[in-house]
């Protein structure tokens, strides 16, 4: 996801021959939110590394989420014209590789979240009844 914020997006050719990359982290972009999206993601990892399940389940939850919704986001944007729109040039959007692979990091960190919480749910370690700490 980190990598993926400064691929390209898209690509945006003005009058058919003139072509502008546009890039996760330009101004306006969200790559910047998506790489702090992913630094997120990496502690939730880790959080779930160390045996932290509720602190690292509810943070990759929240934070898969939160990038399937900056895509989405970006993704509207980018096919309602990209960021010429109002500038009056008539130009053609196409969505890059980047923008793509947020989306699918986001999702699998959703399902990773939500997988693990519901696998130690069915443990039966989840809830109140959890044994004590060794």
């Amino acid at each position: 996801m980190i990598i993926a914020s400064g691929m390209r997006w898209a690509t945006v050719r003005a009058y058919g021959f003139v072509e502008f990359t546009v890039r996760g982290t330009d101004p306006d972009q969200h790559g910047q939110l998506t790489v702090l999206l992913g630094i997120l993601a990496v502690v939730a990892g880790l959080l779930l590394a160390a045996g932290r399940r509720q602190w690292g389940c509810m943070l990759a939850t929240m934070t898969g989420l939160m990038v399937l919704l900056t895509a989405a986001v970006d993704l509207v944007q980018l096919y309602r014209g990209g960021p010429f729109v109002d500038s009056g040039l008539r130009t053609a959007t196409t969505v890059g590789p980047g923008l793509w692979v947020i989306a699918c990091c986001g999702f699998v960190v959703l399902a990773v979240g939500v997988v693990v919480q519901c696998v130690y749910q069915a443990s039966g370690h989840g809830g109140r009844g959890r044994e004590p700490r060794r």
